[in-house]
């Protein structure tokens, strides 16, 4: 099955973690995590993909309750692509963070 490979690739992935049970167990209501985000893995083969606003909200609020608190994110695959889909605020706080890093490793 496609979202089982997925959500394997998922707890693969460096910084991943594949939830046992995903969405079947309160503690596990989604299918992951990538560092410090809750993930909810879709699939489709299909040539397109909602997002649809409640439910990401809802990995949002999820995510706060996981101690440390993480951020809500979604990995999508249409077909052979694929996704993963974030706030864009948390997009530009990662990408802050590389831009600092790279120009610590240049200074060294």
């Amino acid at each position: 099955m496609k979202s089982t490979a997925q959500e394997e690739r998922l707890g693969k992935m460096d910084g991943g973690a594949q939830h046992p049970g995903s969405g079947r167990i309160w503690k596990f209501k989604r299918d992951g995590r990538i560092h410090e985000f809750l993930i909810e893995a879709s699939t489709t083969e299909k040539h397109t993909y909602c997002i649809d606003k409640r439910e990401f909200m809802e990995i949002r609020k999820e995510g706060l309750r996981v101690p440390p608190g993480l951020l809500p994110g979604m990995q999508i695959t249409i077909q052979d692509l694929d996704l993963i889909a974030i706030q864009l605020v948390d997009f530009k706080t990662l990408y802050s963070r590389l831009i600092e890093l790279e120009a610590r490793l240049a200074e060294d």
